[in-house]
């Protein structure tokens, strides 16, 4: 079965069970004050990281490309 086949029901009772320690509680708490769902948390959360971490991507290279312009000078 793929991913697509899941029930989305088990796939959040699915992550649930392989967060860390204290994560579970913290997560159903964002779900109930968002009125979300689990799966939608979880998807809001690795769109936040991927933001986070292309945003640091496209700094490290326009970091890159001025530090090659000054030594090109």
């Amino acid at each position: 079965m793929n991913l697509s086949e899941h029930p989305v029901r088990d796939i959040a009772a699915d992550i649930l069970k392989c967060l860390p320690v204290g994560m579970a509680p913290r997560l159903e708490a964002l779900v109930a004050a968002q009125n979300s769902t689990v799966t939608d948390e979880i998807i809001r959360a690795i769109e936040a990281h991927l933001c986070k971490q292309s945003k640091a991507n496209i700094l490290a290279i326009a970091r890159e490309a001025d530090v090659l312009g000054h030594s090109e000078a």
